[in-house]
């Protein structure tokens, strides 16, 4: 019964999970649910059927949660896009900044609460969000209400390996569209930012700015980040890179610890001041839901503060408070409000490092019962936080800390004695200025010291252990393993040897099977991205910049995508297009043995595999008049594919379009049907990888089908 509302809140999930891998009508989940519970109630005296039930009951709601969510999403009117369209909306949060060529931008989520057509006096009620990019001064605050003229555009996402998940982020928040001011149009505000999301975010201002009287400008954003999250396009990225090598990059957003030291001081301060319990729960209560807001309730700020006020309610109530059970109504309870929260990456490893303290600190304690009680719960509560996590680690940062542990003794303490102080700070500056500045003061040397060590700590030698992703049985085999060492003792035997057989034959079968070369062609959007690596594990990249694509397009699309299949050296690089900042990006996302940057590509030339024997060529913008026969063909740009035969004889064809509009694209799509060749493109299907093994090529796509061309030609 321990673990019963854990497993409660995961048979949740996966209800959730099944419901997005295979679209269900809302009407199943409840109808599952209307099931379980009378059999439920039936079978309330046999305790093992109930609980089964329970479980089916649970799985049944996740289904019916995430197909009502989706149908509601779909509601929404995306057939605007591709339209001008006058919106009037209102501003519901600021996402990041960038340069332009026009000047610096920003990004802002827009709630559509009216549009109309040109030449069209009638208002259409709208519906959900979009992204408007809007010049970056003025600011537009939370709630402020705007009148638009907007070139409405669909949302595109790149369908690599180990990107973050955007697509779920976007349903989770009602996002549908993104729009772009029409040139010479005048942005209206309609009515100023009022109300309490306006207040908290004027409030956030304030503080920010108070902290510079006594900070310098880095310090000060550090410290709001610190204390309420955000502020992130603010932070030097080195700053942020450093943070992320030592493991604390949680700790610039809030977090579970930050809601455990709020409520202790609270606590504290409460009983120093006389208060009874129930007092104590409602100002306990208060200050966190104030605290929450002040950091825009994001889902660690909410999942902590949930947990938190469990916390808190079970002082007033006297009674024990469980963290398992408080973990998942805290977990239920948000995916019942929003099930794409699930898909969230700060959800995830929320939740996951939560449950690993919760779940595991008290056995893994008694590893260190040598050492002192302060370094023993210190060590056991960084262990605990990673141990559930490390295959999420792996599959989302391609990377483990190798010094998360120093960095947790020796500069996290001083970090949360800062956000103390930061906190004191900043209410005793709301009321006398003089009194906030005099803790800043205190706190700008501590403040100091934990930046700079962190920044020492992240520059030794070795300090991210590069891995990519954990194959799919590593991670089954992982968590065996920890099922046997922490939860089933008394099957620990049993499941140990599960787990080696697991590893043991899956490992020996890839091995078996490992294929002489690998192709990757990403989805790029503009640009142009295929890698090729070798039995002997050396790459060969050829990339393809396009001068309307991002600036960060590498570092946002392909280098995740390359790190999460475990490619981190490329042995050569060729450039053509926009080379200069491309290649600057290569050389920082990776180690190059030789780099050539292609000016002048010849008509007819293939980057192909002639060399090897492997019959697969690369084409990027000259094409020949005619083409290998029985091969597999990447032509990576149609633009003079007029006077190109089409190669009728190809196995299997790799087609890059230049944008939705692109005739020659659907042309020649439309021809390897009628000659049935098996034909995709990245930007549609998503990242196509090939493996060549034995003169047989087999082909994946996220979304195509798999099959094998080459000897048998067959569709699996």
């Amino acid at each position: 019964m321990t673990y019963i509302s854990i497993f409660a809140a995961l048979a949740f999930a996966c209800g959730i999970i099944a419901a997005d891998i295979v679209p269900v009508p809302a009407a199943a989940g409840l109808a599952g649910a209307g099931f379980c519970l009378p059999a439920m109630w039936a079978l309330r005296h046999r305790m093992r059927w109930a609980l089964i039930l329970l479980l089916c009951l649970m799985f049944s709601l996740g289904l019916f949660r995430l197909a009502w969510e989706s149908r509601q999403y779909e509601a929404l009117p995306a057939y605007l896009a591709g339209m001008e369209v006058y919106v009037e909306g209102t501003v519901k949060e600021k996402k990041h900044s960038y340069e332009t060529e026009q000047g610096t931008m920003s990004r802002y989520v827009i709630d559509m609460d009216y549009f109309a057509f040109p030449d069209d006096p009638a208002r259409h009620r709208g519906k959900g969000s979009i992204y408007v990019t809007l010049p970056a001064s003025p600011v537009h605050p939370p709630s402020e209400r705007l009148g638009l003229r907007l070139n409405l555009k669909e949302l595109t996402y790149y369908g690599n390996p180990g990107l973050y998940d955007a697509r779920h982020r976007d349903r989770e928040q009602s996002i549908f569209l993104k729009g772009y001011t029409v040139p010479d149009t005048k942005i209206e505000i309609l009515e100023p930012g009022r109300g309490i999301l306006c207040q908290l975010w004027r409030l956030r201002q304030y503080l920010t700015h108070m902290y510079q009287t006594v900070l310098d400008r880095d310090n000060a954003y550090i410290l709001s980040s610190l204390l309420f999250g955000g502020h992130y396009d603010d932070l030097p990225p080195s700053l942020l890179e450093s943070f992320s090598v030592t493991g604390l990059i949680h700790i610039l957003s809030v977090s579970g610890s930050h809601i455990s030291l709020l409520l202790a001081a609270v606590q504290i301060l409460g009983r120093l001041a006389s208060l009874r319990e129930k007092p104590l729960f409602i100002l306990s209560a208060v200050v966190v839901i104030v605290y929450g807001a002040l950091a825009e309730g994001t889902a660690p700020v909410i999942r902590s503060s949930l947990m938190g006020l469990i916390s808190a309610y079970s002082l007033t109530a006297r009674r024990q408070y469980t963290a398992c059970h408080a973990l998942a109504l805290a977990i239920i309870a948000m995916l019942l409000y929003s099930p794409y929260l699930l898909f969230d990456l700060s959800f995830q490893l929320s939740c996951g490092a939560s449950a690993g303290i919760v779940l595991l600190q008290r056995p893994v304690e008694r590893w260190f019962s040598f050492l002192p009680s302060f370094l023993r719960s210190g060590i056991s509560v960084c262990i605990c936080a990673q141990l559930l996590l490390i295959p999420f680690l792996l599959h989302y940062f391609s990377a483990l800390p190798v010094y998360s542990l120093l960095a947790n003794l020796l500069v996290a303490p001083v970090l949360d004695f800062v956000i103390l102080l930061g906190l004191a700070a900043s209410v005793l500056g709301m009321a006398v200025l003089p009194l906030g500045q005099v803790l800043l003061y205190v706190l700008q040397p501590l403040l100091s010291l934990a930046v700079k060590g962190n920044y020492f700590i992240s520059s030794l030698p070795y300090s991210r252990f590069w891995q990519g992703a954990w194959p799919v049985y590593t991670s089954a085999a992982y968590y065996l393993v920890l099922t046997g060492l922490f939860f089933l003792p008394p099957y620990r035997k049993v499941l140990l040897r599960m787990a080696g057989i697991l590893f043991l034959v899956s490992t020996l079968y890839a091995v078996y099977t490992r294929p002489e070369i690998m192709i990757y062609s990403y989805d790029m959007g503009n640009d142009r991205a295929t890698c090729i690596v070798y039995d002997d594990t050396s790459a060969c990249l050829w990339y393809n910049k396009s001068q309307w694509s991002h600036e960060g397009q590498i570092a946002c699309a392909l280098t995740p995508a390359l790190r999460h299949c475990g490619i981190f050296h490329l042995d050569q690089v060729w450039v053509s297009g926009d080379a200069g900042p491309a290649e600057a990006q290569l050389r920082q996302d990776f180690t190059i043995g030789d780099l050539q940057v292609v000016t002048e590509p010849v008509e007819g030339d293939a980057a192909g595999l002639i060399q090897t024997g492997v019959p697969y060529y690369l084409y990027e913008t000259s094409l020949p008049r005619q083409f290998p026969s029985g091969s597999v063909l990447e032509v990576q740009s149609l633009r003079q594919a007029g006077r190109t035969a089409f190669p009728r004889d190809a196995d299997f064809l790799i087609l890059h379009r230049s944008g939705p509009r692109d005739v020659q694209w659907k042309r020649w799509c439309e021809t390897a049907a009628l000659y049935d060749i098996p034909c995709v493109t990245p930007e549609e299907d998503g990242a196509v990888i090939l493996s060549w093994r034995r003169g047989c090529w087999t082909v994946r796509s996220p979304g195509g089908e798999w099959f094998e061309t080459g000897k048998n030609h067959i569709w699996q």
